[in-house]
């Protein structure tokens, strides 16, 4: 960076703050500031400088090279964006101070980009607040997407494959290290394990799109804040300039900040149709699977942001603030991080009071898989609520066996749409055949995770829980006792396929426990 001049810029977006910088007569300036850049809106313009910053992913060290920045981006905002973007105009230094001049004036120090000022309020991000999106303007969204990746300009040959997107994601945790304590170390380095392991299984399906055409000159930062809705049609605008290999990628990494974005906001239904429409107007993204890799990364990008964003700030609400944000989006980067495991069917087994059930709650509100269970599924074959307790007519083998295959039909229906998990004791092998016979040849073959614990934890837990208001199951502690003694082993269960947890641990880790041996199974898909 070039630090005798640092003190200038400063100058210069001092004299940008005030009204008399501009055109005579202006009144008021309204000032954006991000960790890169200044956005002065003045009347119906808008100014965008560029600070003096060098991070290991940007470099705008030097005067000449936030002017090239500031070239780069007006031919790649044009692409989305073409009337939003007027043009570059210089800053130059004078006695009185600065001034705004033609690109290449005599006496510039600095460049900026000239824009239209639109109505902030009609940005996505603005509307996802308010709650006013409509289904229709998403869908109108995703088809000019499709039609903007059509269309953009291939990337190089071997520009973008398995390392390129290996070195992203590296360099995203390697800037996030320094912040790991604010964000939880053990969440960063699980997020990172999983990348890994699905770069390594999905090596050939990256490679392959790549050869097809589908890694293209991008935005490389499509976010809700960068999305216009307005009555003249979708305008997308702040395209990545900075690095060309953040935006020479995968279509299916450009929408997955969108998606990411809407799951934020909470507006699944939105990120659906949006994926479908992008995939009905010809759009490509690779699959749930791969949109949730990129999606899950996305979320740590924006983590990044926010933290480097507290980075600038000294201590108080605001820093606290970027943080509390940071550890937001790492949650639902984890959260995101599921979808990239899907389709998957996870049978959540052991005796009872083996604390299955809790694990499944848990996993099924971390992944939204759809969480089914037996107790509910054998009263509602009895016709009880889940809460009755079931007679003992019920819990015969005769009434587990339908109970199991029952289950292996809803396991099978759920594989289809992703995925699900499967609360069962599984304890005796005819009842893990009937739920084979219901489950046939869907796909994928389901992995059985089987829980243990100490008898006496298994007594206590089983004790506690006679107490509690509204369970579903019926054993008693003399039922886990028993169906501790009667468990079979699960030895025609494949080893790729058996995961086993002792889940008297804190419950975070024997879910990382958990994600770890689904991430080396990833891994291995390669």
């Amino acid at each position: 960076m070039d630090t005798p001049h640092y003190e200038r810029i400063q100058e210069v977006a001092a004299a940008m703050a005030e009204p008399g910088f501009y055109e005579p007569g202006s009144t008021g300036v309204e000032i954006h500031e991000t960790h890169i850049s200044w956005v002065f809106l003045v009347g119906d313009r808008a100014f965008k400088l560029r600070k003096a910053v060098v991070f290991p992913f940007l470099d705008y060290g030097t005067a000449e090279r936030r002017r090239h920045m500031c070239e780069e981006e007006l031919r790649l905002g044009r692409r989305l964006a073409p009337d939003l973007y007027l043009g570059l105009r210089a800053v130059v230094e004078r006695d009185d101070g600065f001034a705004l001049a033609e690109p290449g004036a005599e006496g510039a120090c600095e460049h900026v980009v000239e824009m239209r000022r639109f109505d902030e309020a009609q940005t996505l991000a603005a509307r996802l607040d308010r709650g006013d999106v409509g289904e229709d303007e998403v869908r109108s969204l995703a088809r000019q997407i499709a039609a903007f990746h059509a269309a953009a300009d291939p990337a190089p040959p071997d520009s973008f494959g398995p390392p390129q997107v290996a070195a992203t994601v590296s360099e995203n945790f390697t800037t996030l290290l320094a912040f790991a304590s604010e964000i939880g170390d053990p969440r960063l380095a699980a997020a990172h394990r999983f990348a890994v392991a699905f770069l390594h299984g999905r090596h050939d399906q990256l490679r392959a799109r790549a050869a097809r055409g589908y890694v293209r000159e991008c935005h490389g930062d499509l976010r809700a804040e960068h999305v216009i809705l307005g009555g003249d049609g979708v305008e997308i605008f702040d395209p990545v300039e900075f690095d060309p290999a953040l935006r020479l990628i995968d279509v299916a990494a450009d929408l997955a900040f969108l998606v990411m974005e809407l799951a934020e906001a909470g507006r699944a239904d939105l990120a659906t149709a949006m994926v479908d429409e992008y995939r009905a107007a010809g759009g490509d993204d690779g699959g749930d699977a791969l949109l949730g890799f990129y999606a899950a990364y996305r979320a740590w990008v924006r983590a990044k942001v926010a933290c480097l964003r507290a980075g600038e700030l000294p201590g108080g609400d605001r820093r606290s603030s970027e943080l509390e944000h940071a550890r937001s989006l790492a949650e639902l980067a984890e959260r995101l991080s599921w979808r990239a495991r899907r389709p998957l069917v996870l049978v959540i087994c052991g005796g009872a009071a083996t604390g299955k059930t809790h694990l499944a709650q848990v996993v099924a509100a971390a992944s939204g898989l759809e969480h089914l269970s037996s107790d509910v599924v054998r009263k509602r074959l009895a016709g009880l609520a889940p809460e009755q307790p079931a007679p003992p007519g019920e819990y015969s083998e005769e009434a587990s066996l339908r109970t199991y295959a029952e289950l292996g039909a809803l396991a099978a229906a759920a594989a289809r749409n992703g995925g699900a998990l499967v609360d069962a004791t599984f304890r005796r092998r005819s009842h893990r055949d009937a739920f084979r016979n219901g489950y046939g040849e869907a796909n994928p073959g389901p992995v059985f995770v089987e829980c243990r614990a100490p008898a006496a934890v298994m007594a206590e837990r089983a004790r506690r829980r006679e107490t509690e208001p509204g369970h579903t199951s019926d054993a008693t502690a003399e039922i886990a006792a028993r169906q501790l003694e009667e468990f079979e082993p699960l030895d025609e269960v494949a080893p790729d396929r058996h995961v086993q947890l002792r889940t008297d641990r804190d419950t975070p880790d024997v879910v990382d426990e958990l994600e770890a041996a689904l991430d080396a199974r990833l891994a291995r898909e390669g």
